[in-house]
């Protein structure tokens, strides 16, 4: 999957720092996109990074540009949620089943092409406090903002380590080029450390598998400016 990021300063500003100030009226909203590459006749997990004017998957994936069958695949703890790109009865593009994606939902997406496809988020940057609710067992989560670092130090997931290893935070990133995982545990390092085993540094908008023993709430505070 490669991930290119156009979110948000200069060019985007225009949206969210604009200010009056003879009224003394600013808005601090930062609006941006998001483009991931799919690659052909792959699987993919990503995660939605952007707020959407609503969390509808017809918004969130806007299906103007997405190839007919392309498919999304929403875990909802037992079972698949799933969507296929198409044509409406009046033939304009739309998906054939309706959910949400908010920030930090994260979900399969199938390239059913021949060619790369790319994929566009468009919204607001989540700004503030943000909070995540991860249950027990597996889940498909990702970054609530589009911002890449260790998940841990940098973005912030309250990964457990057990000194045992038998409850630790596990994360599974799906390597779509491979169609392979990439596994990490949250353990202890030779110096009785907190740390990956293996590095776990997700790309923007990127999702993944989280294994947990207990529900977690993944909280933190972002701002842009």
């Amino acid at each position: 999957m490669r991930t290119k990021t156009a979110v948000l300063t200069a060019a985007l500003v225009a949206a969210g720092a604009l200010s009056s100030m003879a009224q003394n009226v600013y808005s601090v909203n930062v609006v941006g996109y998001v483009n991931v590459t799919v690659p052909a006749n792959k699987f993919a997990i990503l995660a939605n990074p952007l707020n959407a004017t609503n969390t509808s998957i017809g918004t969130v994936l806007a299906p103007a540009g997405i190839p007919d069958g392309t498919t999304v695949y929403k875990w909802t703890g037992s079972t698949y949620n799933i969507s296929q790109k198409g044509q409406d009865d009046n033939g304009f593009p739309a998906w054939d089943v309706d959910f949400p994606l908010a920030p930090g939902t994260g979900f399969w997406v199938k390239n059913v092409t021949a060619s790369p496809m790319t994929i566009t988020f468009v919204g607001e940057v989540p700004q503030g406090s943000l909070s995540n609710g991860v249950p027990a067992g597996f889940s498909i989560v990702g970054s609530q903002v589009p911002q890449s670092g260790d998940l841990a130090s940098v973005l912030n997931y309250p990964a457990f380590a057990d000194p045992n290893g038998i409850t630790s935070t596990a994360v599974y990133r799906w390597n779509s080029a491979a169609s392979t995982y990439t596994i990490s545990t949250y353990g202890f390092d030779d110096n009785n450390v907190p740390a990956w085993d293996v590095a776990c540094v997700p790309a923007v908008a990127e999702g993944y598998w989280v294994k947990e023993a207990a529900p977690r709430a993944w909280t933190r505070t972002f701002t842009v400016q």
